[in-house]
């Protein structure tokens, strides 16, 4: 299966404040900077077992975003979440996870457990846990939410479809997956009706239900879920948008995997020619669409023609 990078359950981070002041006493380059570092180290540390670094360096960043944090009265989780968005997206998933807490205890206390901002807050908890394999604990805070968004937003409000997703995603991960499949075939039924199918929330959608199909006898239903949304992100993001393109390279995949080497070549091709346009030659998602190139070529025989287009340095890889 292909790994779930641009388009997947990641978390939707809901607009719930402004981000943090630049006027604060350190400048917020030089603020963001050290917090990064820090987080790095403490990423670095967990990774090795070495919890009291890694705690000590969390610890520091907890104390420069509180003290950021108290000069912004009201919007003091926002804080909280907007530097805690910037650790979950360089990796620093250790760090991140302490911001996004103590931004969801923040809402908690000072709206309601149950109000949308801390529902947010709380599905932002249960992503950062999704992306450091702790899909137990990240389930269990999903359900929390689903279950709550359902009862003060509805059933069909976005940010529920949503939860349906993220929930759906996680179960996949932990092999359950008949709720998997039942909890996504819902968000996209629920997506199409509310949204529409030409939506790209409701093409992601698609994608990632496509992307838990994994049984060999799945590949024709996925086939069509990638198809229809392919069809969707390319009219509406456009052809070199991340998503249409990475949609591409599942489609190709999805085809590799049926033995429809030729089909695949196709769309293998585009979206490393899209990639390599866009993100460069030495991008990883370039590599990926590359080599997979190389691989339905040479699942044909044409061993000539990879050398050819790719070189011969690489024209044997698989």
């Amino acid at each position: 299966m292909i790994c779930l990078a641009l388009i997947g359950a990641s978390p939707t981070w809901a607009a719930q404040s402004s981000a943090p002041s630049p006027s604060t006493e350190i400048g917020g380059d030089l603020l963001q900077k050290k917090i990064i570092s820090l987080g790095k180290s403490s990423q670095v540390a967990f990774d090795k077992l070495e919890i009291l670094p890694a705690v000590e360096a969390s610890d520091q960043i907890l104390n420069m975003v509180k003290s950021v944090a108290d000069n912004n009265g009201h919007s003091s989780a926002g804080v909280y979440k907007s530097y805690a968005i910037i650790l979950h997206k360089a990796g620093f998933f250790f760090a991140a996870e302490r911001l996004f807490y103590s931004a969801y205890r923040i809402n908690a206390t000072q709206l309601g457990e149950h109000h949308p901002f801390t529902l947010s807050s709380l599905n932002n908890l249960a992503s950062n846990l999704n992306e450091q394999g702790r899909h137990v604990d990240a389930a269990t805070y999903y359900e929390d939410v689903l279950r709550f968004r359902t009862l003060v937003l509805g059933s069909r409000h976005a940010a529920t479809i949503d939860s349906l997703a993220n929930l759906g995603y996680t179960y996949d991960r932990l092999g359950q997956l008949d709720k998997a499949r039942e909890l996504l075939g819902r968000a996209i039924h629920l997506s199409v009706e509310t949204r529409g199918r030409d939506h790209p929330d409701s093409a992601k959608l698609m994608v990632l239900f496509a992307d838990i199909l994994g049984n060999a006898e799945d590949a024709p239903e996925a086939e069509t879920y990638l198809r229809d949304a392919l069809k969707t992100l390319t009219a509406v993001r456009g052809p070199y948008h991340e998503d249409t393109m990475s949609c591409l390279q599942r489609l190709g995949t999805n085809l590799f995997e049926q033995d429809r080497f030729q089909e695949a070549e196709s769309y293998f091709y585009h979206a490393w020619s899209r990639r390599e346009s866009r993100l460069g030659k030495d991008n990883s998602a370039t590599n990926q669409s590359r080599e997979s190139l190389i691989a339905s070529l040479n699942r044909q025989g044409l061993h000539e023609e990879a050398k050819k287009i790719l070189g011969p340095e690489v024209a044997g890889a698989e």
